[in-house]
């Protein structure tokens, strides 16, 4: 019982170098390493990223609901009641939101570098090197996870993004229902009210106060990963 060359030395890679004579053992280490390698990444971080973006969508469709709410009250009777219960389900949003930037901060900062790196190396092997020199599973595994990897980094940045594109909606049909409204029963000390929401930020995602999710932010993660990727082939080609 013999194991196939490639099988060697996949098995003398995960053994650090060392040697692995016994077949069965060569292919418990590779099995084990391969499996134990998969569920960390990419299954794990998956779970993770699904788990997050399924949270944001989730306070995505409450400001949306919020929002047709506020364009569905007529402006005569969107008085100082109404906006205060307009404020009041905001507020409750804005826990949840706060919420999950405490739990998530740390755990999506790590699954977008992880993916970001992942899509430089493939990048990189692909750039480096011909494509005569990988053996067909090599090709189909490098594309496949270079796809999950791009599509994971793609999903966090995208769906968390979207929040800041939500309240702002809310904003603006917040500010054109109570400008109805002032124009129309010319009642200028609600104006307090409405200042009370803009003067607020926009809430933002971040990945421990370094990277801000933002829709804008996939089209520079893009740029910055190619750029640097040839940059260092090229600092290595020298």
């Amino acid at each position: 019982m013999t194991l196939t060359v490639p099988g060697e030395i996949a098995a003398k890679y995960d053994s650090f170098g060392y040697t692995v004579e016994n077949p069965v053992a060569q292919i418990l280490l590779v099995s084990i390493k391969t499996f134990t390698g998969a569920i960390v990444y990419p299954v794990f971080t998956n779970i993770v990223t699904l788990i997050f973006c399924s949270l944001c969508q989730h306070c995505c469709t409450l400001i949306d609901n919020l929002t047709q709410d506020v364009l569905k009250i007529p402006p005569e009777a969107f008085g100082p009641h109404q906006q205060i219960d307009v404020f009041r389900h905001k507020a409750r949003i804005d826990d949840v939101l706060e919420n999950l930037q405490a739990i998530f901060s740390l755990p999506s900062f790590l699954i977008i570098v992880a993916n970001f790196l992942s899509c430089g190396s493939i990048v990189g092997w692909f750039l480096h090197f011909s494509l005569g020199s990988y053996e067909p599973f090599m090709i189909v595994e490098s594309v496949f996870n270079g796809f999950n990897a791009f599509g994971c980094l793609v999903t966090v940045l995208w769906t968390a993004g979207s929040l800041p594109i939500r309240m702002q909606k809310l904003k603006e049909a917040f500010h054109n229902k109570s400008h109805l409204r002032l124009f129309t029963m010319q009642n200028f000390e609600e104006s307090q009210l409405r200042r009370e929401l803009f003067e607020k930020p926009d809430f933002v995602f971040t990945g421990c106060d370094m990277i801000s999710y933002r829709r804008s932010s996939v089209l520079a993660a893009i740029g910055t990963l190619l750029t640097y990727t040839v940059l260092v082939i090229t600092s290595k080609s020298e």
